[in-house]
């Protein structure tokens, strides 16, 4: 049991006298491990959260099947902040993780007309569970402990981890149509020149254009100039993410161009790639040097291709307006704490020195102010 959902769930249902029941606990372990998969970038802030915000997930959607007492939610995170978490993580993690409750039948409990005529017309002498026992033809639904075991196997990318990789036979292996080096230069790109969040978007983009549909391109062009293809991408997405709506900066522009090329050419000494054996050279396969013209060359082409319309570049408005949300309610979260911060003065009911006799108060001291200036100009006005 995961000790963090352990002591979430405890805090939301405080009135739960009996120990928790396992459908939910487990449902909310499950949740946590699927949003680290599906969201493995959150605000630090929000991450603090993370734990939580599954936790209430689960108690939201098992309260009726469990007969949950009242959910208190008490985030430990500023009430706005949570509550665009929860939105984001209930939306993202499918519904349909919900452990079978009270009043749920178990499997195999359920009389069907078919299985009542098996029974009847059983051999005597037999069981008439005996004949249930039969293997049906279809395919059989995965345990939950093997989808746990499927997300604890997979990195955050959802690629398969070394451990998954290991106790996979070389024979079921399904080879990837992307170069071994794609991959890693990629995260190399986004440690060194940022940022981190545009990442999935260009792996997005080069697996459309490389791989569309699960199958390696035909395109020679493109399996000729990978390289200028993902910078020129890289380029693409930081541009429309740094500069949404706005003039493009030049000088930043050129400078980041220049970054750019001068990372992807150390990547070949600084990123290793886990290649299959001992084959290092074979892992990068395809790799060359570039140079800026090269990543021109490549814009025109992708331009020409119409590859910028494909689905995966509306990532890119996806991603600007969810930073321009958070600006929005962080500003709105600042504004709202620096008015709690402010001092607050308290009158007695039993004093004569109440606000309303208080003129020298800041706020009354600016009306006298306003009032002052009308009435010198209402006066001149008349002389």
């Amino acid at each position: 049991m995961n000790r963090s959902i352990e002591q979430a769930l405890l805090s939301l249902i405080p009135t739960h006298n009996t120990t928790l029941p396992p459908q939910l606990t487990e449902l909310g372990s499950s949740l946590l491990a699927q949003s680290r998969h599906k969201a493995s970038t959150l605000k630090a802030e929000e991450e603090i959260a993370r734990p939580y915000a599954c936790a209430h997930i689960a108690c939201d959607r098992l309260k009726i099947t469990l007969n949950l007492p009242p959910i208190e939610p008490r985030p430990p995170i500023p009430p706005r902040i949570y509550k665009r978490l929860y939105s984001h993580l209930d939306k993202i993690l499918p519904s349909g993780t919900g452990t079978p409750g009270r009043g749920t039948p178990a499997r195999g409990s359920v009389r069907t007309p078919s299985t009542k005529l098996r029974e009847q017309h059983a051999p005597l002498g037999t069981s008439p569970l005996a004949s249930k026992s039969r293997p049906l033809p279809g395919r059989t639904t995965p345990s939950k402990e093997k989808s746990l075991a499927d997300f604890r196997d997979s990195n955050a990318d959802g690629t398969p981890s070394k451990r998954k990789l290991a106790t996979t036979p070389q024979s079921k292996r399904k080879p990837s149509p992307l170069p071994l080096w794609i991959r890693p230069t990629l995260r190399y790109l986004c440690k060194e020149l940022g940022p981190v969040s545009i990442g999935p978007i260009v792996a997005s983009g080069v697996e459309s254009i490389v791989c569309p549909q699960g199958k390696q391109t035909e395109d020679e062009w493109v399996m000729i100039n990978l390289v200028s293809l993902l910078g020129a991408l890289y380029l693409f997405v930081w541009r429309g993410v740094t500069f949404p709506g706005q003039d493009l900066n030049q000088s930043a522009y050129i400078k980041f161009r220049k970054q750019l090329v001068a990372t992807l050419n150390r990547a070949r000494q600084e990123v290793e790639v886990n290649a299959r054996g001992d084959d290092g050279e074979k892992a990068w396969e395809g790799w060359y040097d570039v140079k800026l013209k090269d990543l021109d060359t490549a814009a025109l082409v992708i331009n020409r291709h119409g590859w910028l319309d494909l689905d995966w570049a509306k990532g890119v408005e996806d991603l600007v307006h969810m930073n321009k949300e958070r600006e929005v309610e962080d500003e709105e979260d600042a504004d709202r704490e620096a008015r709690s911060a402010e001092p607050v003065q308290l009158r007695r009911a039993d004093t004569m020195f109440q606000e309303r006799y208080d003129f020298l108060t800041d706020r009354k001291r600016k009306a006298y102010a306003e009032w002052k200036d009308g009435i010198m100009k209402r006066i001149k006005a008349q002389g």
